[in-house]
């Protein structure tokens, strides 16, 4: 399909988006959208000719440890960097996981071709990227476990370019430093005044923490504040700049923002938050839903809203591993801003399917909703005074492709907007038709059905009569 120039394909169940050089890959169990990410990620490691060098948070998920091995076996260069902290349950800097990454990598092998970072402190190596060959780089919000790869809300991005591997393989080299030296500075790696790399028609900006110190918090700002619509997908929200920038929103019910957070993230976040409770409007505005997902247990697999992503004006996509928190700022983590109009669509399309699934209500427009001659409905709480007018799901993607060897299971979807409108009434066609014709046109109708209901009768009495039942 060609949209604005550039071409690009996406399954029809809106799992999976082909661009020049780029794959996204949209997970959620819950909302029925499988992108298949351990199958992807290992073939991704098959793949690999050379070296694989992987940057992982949390790294057990037995298909992706054989897949790392088989590789190590082939004669591939295999290093990993992991994240050696234990728990970080509670507090501002909460990141659950299990510590059983080492242990992991033992029973695989792995642990010789393994680099532990942040063994002591509170940072989090936090990063979830892999670079294949020095030529492609896997990278998203998914940690590399049953949970991540199978039971959370996650999105991965492929993307071959070895301009951008370059900048990716410098972070990585640092994470293998003997004391990893954990700085922060004020430049980021990819400014306004040096906009990233180019893939094919898109644009691909990284940003790593700590390194880029306020800049990924300034962009978001700066996005933000300039935005006419946005789509949010966080496993929590704290950043006291990112909260003041989306603040006025608050007071502008009509303003078009759609988001979907972890519900555990967050009350993680209020239980030690010293900031205003009004910055957390979201929590109890009908825009924002929460996902239905379980707290932390070490017993179990987590099954998170793991996101880490915001969209604006349907051109502009943030994400990566990056949390918006202040404690991120401190973190190795990494932020992909990139400017492509069907990614972005893409990345709306599975925030709507999500929001929708979770119980949000997509509204209709204001101009169709006053058609009904009800109450107009603004963007305040929710009431169970009967029902809302609007749709439970999310418009359908410019779908033209299925991934084979798989009937794909679709969340239920309507047509495009313009489908939509198309299918009601226009408020414009309603003004033009005069009341009397309508009703003469009732009243037409109303007197043949009459004249059909009493030739009925008049045949009924005729028949008794001949028949010899009905006698005068």
């Amino acid at each position: 399909m060609v949209e604005s120039g550039m071409v690009y394909q996406i399954t029809v169940d809106g799992t999976t988006l082909a661009l020049e050089g780029v794959r996204a890959y949209f997970q959620s169990q819950r909302a029925g959208l499988d992108a298949h990410l351990v199958a992807r990620l290992a073939t991704f490691l098959d793949d690999a000719h050379d070296s694989i060098d992987c940057a992982i948070y949390d790294l057990r998920h037995p298909r992706i440890l054989d897949a790392l091995a088989r590789a190590v076996e082939r004669g591939v260069r295999v290093r990993i960097a992991y994240d050696a902290g234990k728990e970080h349950v509670g507090g501002m800097s909460a990141d659950p996981k299990s510590s059983g990454t080492e242990v992991a990598l033992a029973n695989a092998g792995l642990l010789p071709h393994a680099t532990a970072v942040h063994e002591r402190g509170r940072h989090l190596m936090h990063d979830k990227f892999v670079l294949r060959d020095e030529r492609d780089v896997w990278v998203g919000s998914a940690n590399f476990t049953v949970g991540g790869l199978e039971l959370q809300d996650n999105t991965c991005l492929t993307i071959s370019s070895r301009d951008l591997v370059t900048h990716f393989a410098t972070t990585f080299a640092g994470l293998l430093q003997p004391q990893h030296r954990h700085t922060r500075s004020a430049t980021a790696l990819a400014t306004a005044e040096q906009p990233g790399v180019m893939v094919g028609s898109t644009s691909v900006a990284p940003f790593f923490a700590p390194a880029a110190g306020e800049s990924i918090e300034q962009e978001l700002i700066s996005a933000i504040r300039g935005a006419h619509k946005i789509r949010l997908l966080a496993f929590l929200l704290s950043d006291p700049g990112i909260l003041e920038a989306l603040a006025p929103l608050a007071q502008q019910p009509q303003f078009d923002i759609r988001g979907v957070y972890d519900p555990h993230g967050m009350e993680d976040v209020l239980r030690y938050t010293t900031q205003d409770r009004a910055l957390f409007w979201f929590m109890r505005d009908p825009r924002f839903v929460a996902a239905p997902s379980h707290a932390f247990s070490a017993q179990r697999e987590q099954d998170f809203m793991h996101n880490k992503t915001l969209v604006f004006d349907d051109r502009l996509v943030f994400t990566g591993s990056y949390n918006f928190s202040e404690n991120a700022e401190a973190n190795d983590e990494v932020v992909l801003k990139v400017a492509s109009e069907p990614l972005a669509a893409a990345y709306t399309h599975y925030t709507d399917v999500l929001f929708s699934t979770y119980g949000g209500v997509i509204e209709v427009p204001q101009t169709r909703r006053r058609l009904s001659g009800g109450p107009r409905l603004s963007g305040g709480p929710r009431v169970s005074a009967g029902p809302r007018v609007g749709v439970n799901t999310a418009p359908r993607m410019p779908a033209i492709t299925a991934p084979p060897a798989r009937k794909p299971t679709a969340p239920p979807v309507v047509a495009p907007a313009a489908a939509v409108e198309s299918a009601m009434t226009p408020a414009k066609t309603i003004a033009s038709k005069p009341l009397k014709k309508s009703r003469r046109n009732l009243d037409v109708l109303i007197f043949v059905i009459r004249l059909k209901i009493v030739a009925v009768i008049l045949a009924i009495i005729a028949y008794l009569l001949l028949s010899g039942i009905l006698h005068f």
